[in-house]
């Protein structure tokens, strides 16, 4: 806050400009005006008045207003804000009967502390029910109850001298009999230094014992931690404002993974070592991209995928192909024949020469038209499915080999194909429960009724 070097005639001339104002019930100020006006009387909002312009006057502070850390006790006749309200660390108990337009801080004032005393006796008294009612008894089988057993002796396995015993409780109905009867003995005229002594000793017993604390000291939040295990805090006591957290392992072991895919959302998964993370991709889902990826590349694109020799011709093209080739080996056989039959007459103008002459032109037409329709017989360029299927097993094989790399590959983000779940699993396996500790990573186990509990302080 800005600091404030005052001068008597800035009051007065503050004063005066007030004194300007419409007579009516409302005065309105600056917060520097009015933070002036307040130095001068010690910061005691009730002598505002002590002024003749304020005097019998509602003050209301046009802007925001900051009494943060200043001894004031009260608001006196400011009666409203217009703007934010900032009382932290001051001695202000109650704002009632101020209107503040905008917001209002107050923490660490004694508003803020009287609010926070009152929450709590609420909560004592909430918890004194429940032990008259003997809610949390063991034979109950309650189960938060179970799990403030579990918390209570988690601290009397820390500190035994804090936590109220059967025997205890004995000592105490003694020393409460023995305090009655000397209280009792004063009322007939025992005033003597002895009794009174005895009665000084026995009520500091009484209240060493009572600040001891038992199962139902232990006040319930009303939120999970991490939704699956129970929170606590107490109140009384040498652990006081002291938090713990209980819950059957099951529950604890969902709590952790809880927390852990918290921390992988919010740090994401390369906060852990590489080594770590990288053994936890998610590989399926890899697979599945690269599967759907290359059947459609494959699809529009084959030429990049395949040769010629990768293509088969149809069984009905093998038939034909193989029956055009034995009728050409036939014609060229006869071809052959009818040749070597015309090279052997003796003469070339001979009718029989130029009818074997025609037969061997017809002979050699039905070859060539043959050839032709066998060198037509090609194989389909479009891949059969089988073909397609075949060629993205074998891309994925690729895949499998280094993930990484073909990510990489393709620019890719590793880190966005990693299996948070298997992860966060990994994570609490490999680091145990205290993960969720952010006071000191520790956890006990206690056993409770046959089950057993994972406790831990966590402030």
């Amino acid at each position: 806050m800005e600091k404030i070097f005052l001068k008597k005639q800035d009051i007065f001339k503050t004063l005066n400009l007030i004194n300007e104002q419409d007579e009516d019930d409302w005065i309105t100020l600056s917060p520097k005006e009015l933070l002036k006006i307040l130095k001068g009387v010690d910061f005691n909002a009730n002598l505002l008045g002590m002024y003749r312009p304020l005097r019998g006057k509602k003050i209301e502070i046009n802007g925001d207003l900051d009494l943060s850390g200043l001894p004031l006790k009260s608001m006196g006749p400011i009666k409203r804000i217009i703007g934010n309200l900032n009382i932290s660390k001051s001695d202000i108990e109650s704002i009632d009967g101020v209107t503040v337009t905008g917001g209002i801080s107050d923490w660490g004032s004694e508003l803020a502390k009287i609010r926070e005393r009152r929450r709590i006796a609420k909560l004592r008294s909430e918890a004194q029910s429940r032990r008259e009612n003997g809610e949390w008894d063991i034979d109950n089988g309650d189960p938060e109850g179970f799990a403030a057993h579990a918390v209570l002796q988690y601290i009397e396995d820390d500190n035994p001298d804090i936590v109220l015993t059967q025997e205890d409780k004995e000592v105490l109905r003694g020393l409460k009999e023995r305090l009655g009867n000397l209280y009792y003995d004063q009322e007939q005229g025992d005033e003597s230094d002895e009794t009174q002594t005895e009665i000084d000793q026995l009520e500091s017993d009484i209240s060493e014992i009572e600040e001891k604390i038992d199962v139902y000291s232990l006040i319930p939040e009303k939120y999970r931690f991490y939704r699956y295990m129970y929170m606590f805090v107490v109140y009384d006591g040498e652990v006081y404002g002291n938090e713990y957290v209980a819950g059957t392992s099951s529950d604890t072991e969902r709590a952790a993974l809880e927390y852990a895919k918290e921390y992988i959302d919010e740090m994401g998964p390369t906060s852990f070592n590489e080594w770590f993370w990288e053994q936890h991709l998610d590989t399926e889902g890899i697979l599945d991209y690269f599967r759907d990826f290359y059947e459609d590349d494959i699809r529009n694109n084959p030429e990049v995928y395949f040769n010629e020799d990768d293509f088969e011709l149809t069984p009905e093209q093998e038939a034909r192909k193989e029956q055009l080739e034995e009728y050409i080996e036939e014609m060229e056989s006869m071809l052959s024949d009818l040749e070597e039959e015309q090279r052997n007459l003796e003469d070339s103008d001979s009718d029989e020469y130029y009818e074997l002459d025609e037969k061997i032109q017809e002979v050699q037409s039905n070859i060539d038209t043959a050839q032709e329709e066998l060198d037509t017989i090609e194989p389909d360029i479009e891949p059969t499915e089988e073909m397609i299927d075949r060629q993205v097993e074998t891309m994925l094989d690729d895949v499998e080999y280094d993930y990484r790399a073909k990510l990489d590959e393709m620019g890719m983000d590793i880190s966005d194909w990693i299996d948070k779940d298997a992860l966060a699993e990994a994570y609490v396996d490999t680091d145990g429960y205290g993960i969720m500790n952010s006071y000191d990573d520790s956890y006990d186990t206690i056993y409770v009724d046959g089950e057993e509990y994972v406790v831990m302080r966590i402030n």
